[in-house]
C-alpha cells in the first residue's frame, strides 16, 4: 500500500510541491521496511530513505566482490550505516543528511561512480582528476569481473544488510556499537596502512 502526502516545500516554500511517497517492502531475508520518497516538483529537492519495521541487532556484513553474480546481491542501507570499499579506499558514513536505499552491489558501485564524477568536475588539480579516473576505471573493472573489492556494510542500529549468498554476518560487540554511535569514523585503508 503506497501512501502519498502533499505539503509546503520547507526548502524553497513552494505550496503543495513537496511530495512524500511511503510504501511498505518486504524484503527476503530482512523482513518489512518502510521506503519514503521526499520530492519537491519545484525545486528538485529530494530525499530518500529506509525505516526497518522490526528491531534487530548491530551487524557488520562483509562480501567480496569477485563476478557479476556478487553485483545483484541486494543491499539495504539505513541512514545509520557505515559503508566501506578498502580496496577504493572509499567510506561513506552516515550524518544528518545520509539517506537510506535499497539497491544492489552494483548500485552501491554506481554512486560511488557517480561522486567520482562529480569530483572531477570539481578537482583543482590534474593530480585529483587522475586520481578520481583511476578509482573510476577499478569500479569498471570489479563491475567486468577482472578485480575484486570487498563491500563492508556496518550498522550500528542493525537496520542495515547486505543479502545473498557468500555474505559474511557478525553481530557487533558493545564497544564497538558505542564507538559507532559515537561517531568515530572507520579508516580507510590507506591510512590502515601508514599506521602499521
Amino acid at each position: 500500500m503506497e501512501n502519498v502526502q502533499r505539503l509546503d516545500c520547507p526548502v524553497c516554500g513552494g505550496k503543495g510541491t513537496f511530495v512524500i511517497t511511503s510504501h511498505q517492502i518486504d524484503i527476503p531475508y530482512f523482513g518489512p521496511v518502510l521506503e519514503t520518497t521526499m520530492i519537491c516538483e519545484k525545486c528538485n529537492f529530494r530525499r530518500s530513505d529506509v525505516f526497518p519495521l522490526e528491531v534487530r541487532e548491530p551487524k557488520k556484513y562483509k562480501l567480496k566482490i569477485k563476478s557479476e553474480k556478487d553485483l545483484n546481491k541486494r543491499v539495504v542501507r539505513s541512514s545509520s550505516a557505515y559503508i566501506e570499499i578498502p580496496e577504493l579506499g572509499v567510506e561513506i558514513t552516515p550524518g544528518p543528511l545520509a539517506e537510506g536505499f535499497v539497491s544492489n552491489v552494483e548500485g552501491v558501485l554506481n554512486r560511488v561512480d557517480n561522486i567520482l564524477q562529480t569530483l572531477i568536475r570539481w578537482a583543482e588539480t590534474e593530480e585529483q582528476k587522475k586520481k578520481a579516473e583511476e578509482l573510476r576505471e577499478k569500479i569498471k573493472n570489479i563491475k567486468e569481473g577482472k578485480e575484486s573489492a570487498t563491500l563492508i556494510l556496518i550498522d550500528p542500529l542493525g537496520h542495515s544488510a547486505i543479502i545473498g549468498e557468500g555474505v559474511e554476518e557478525e553481530e557487533l560487540s558493545e564497544e564497538e556499537v558505542e564507538k559507532l554511535k559515537g561517531g568515530i569514523v572507520i579508516i580507510d585503508s590507506e591510512k590502515k596502512d601508514e599506521k602499521e
